[in-house]
């Protein structure tokens, strides 16, 4: 069995992502495949943090592993507000982390555990109408996941994870300068379930297929509630080595926005992405990444879009490097 031990620190740009109630839901977990814009996340299988996209793909991490991470994402999403103004930008950067452990325990049963963030934004409308601003609109949510995986064969691993979910809305609402009474502030606590599949045609080629289920976040505070949605998710990824050298991946997936409508009752519709993604070995110690993705918008009109929601179509391209210090870390 080898040990892995990966620390990463990548910056990444979004021009827009689905979000709801204010929310970034992004299938980017805090890892390196933000290098790859999420392209090949349910089937490349390297490290721990697999168990976030595909929990069936911890049964090709052999030994231990951990693998830790600290990233930027910079959102740049502007506004022109009713009365012909300019909002700014409203999202900003968005802070992430994450950190994952798995353990093999024989030949057949890998456990791991995580903790990450994919969900979360800061927004802030400067003037948003002619007397009104909303200098702080947050909504973040931190999830705990413990996962298993089970190889049947040499072929086929199945696998099953519990998301723990610990999610903080705080909105303030400015008129003139000052704050109303009816800003929320609160926290919830849901539950959801993943499960996966992975298959191995040979050492170099993968298909990971995975399925997250819902978690819905009541928030009150006073008089007011509201709502933030995880919607329930499929990712579909392929994974396969070329050579000794360069390796290609892909992504399908979709997730489930059309059950919900947003705050302002706005209809949603689904959204789907395509990502393609290659690593390039340019040394025994050093990994190229590179990726580009492509999401559908959750409006069907984007001119109809609600302010809290400041989402659209989305094109992604994520580059990074991996650096490879011995053979158990990197």
């Amino acid at each position: 069995m080898k040990n892995l031990t990966k620390f990463v620190a990548v910056g990444s740009l979004l021009s827009c992502a689905a979000a709801q109630a204010g929310g970034l839901y992004l299938y980017e977990t805090s890892t390196t495949d933000i290098g790859l814009a999420s392209a090949g996340m349910a089937a490349r299988a390297h490290d721990a943090s697999v168990m976030a996209a595909n929990p069936a793909g911890l049964s090709n991490v052999a030994g231990q592993s951990f693998s830790g991470h600290l990233i930027s994402l910079y959102g740049d999403a502007t506004l022109d507000t009713i009365d012909g103004g300019d909002a700014g930008n409203i999202i900003g950067y968005v802070p992430l982390g994450s950190a994952f452990y798995s353990q093999q325990v024989n030949d057949k049963w890998t456990l791991g555990i995580g903790m990450y963030g994919n969900y979360g934004l800061g927004l802030e409308y400067d003037q948003l109408f002619n007397r009104i601003d909303i200098p702080n609109a947050i909504t973040q949510a931190v999830t705990v996941q413990p996962s298993a995986s089970y190889r049947i064969n040499e072929q086929w691993s199945v696998g099953a994870a519990l998301g723990i979910h610990y999610g903080i809305l705080d909105m303030d609402v400015k008129v003139d300068g000052t704050s109303l009474a009816g800003g929320i502030e609160d926290t919830d606590v849901q539950v959801n379930g993943r499960v996966g599949v992975l298959y191995e045609l040979n050492s170099g080629t993968r298909l990971g297929l995975s399925y997250s289920s819902e978690a819905e976040f009541d928030f009150a505070d006073k008089d007011l509630t509201t709502s933030a949605v995880l919607p329930q998710q499929v990712v579909f990824s392929a994974y396969h080595e070329l050579n000794d050298k360069l390796a290609l991946m892909g992504n399908l997936n979709w997730q489930d926005w059309s059950a919900y409508d947003t705050l302002m009752g706005v209809e949603t519709q689904d959204t789907y992405q395509v990502a393609i993604g290659s690593q390039y070995k340019i040394n025994s110690k050093v990994t190229w990444n590179a990726g580009f993705a492509f999401d559908t918008s959750m409006y069907a009109d984007q001119s109809n879009g609600d302010l809290t929601i400041p989402a659209g179509k989305s094109y992604r391209l994520g580059t990074g490097f991996d650096y490879k210090i011995d053979e158990a870390s990197s």
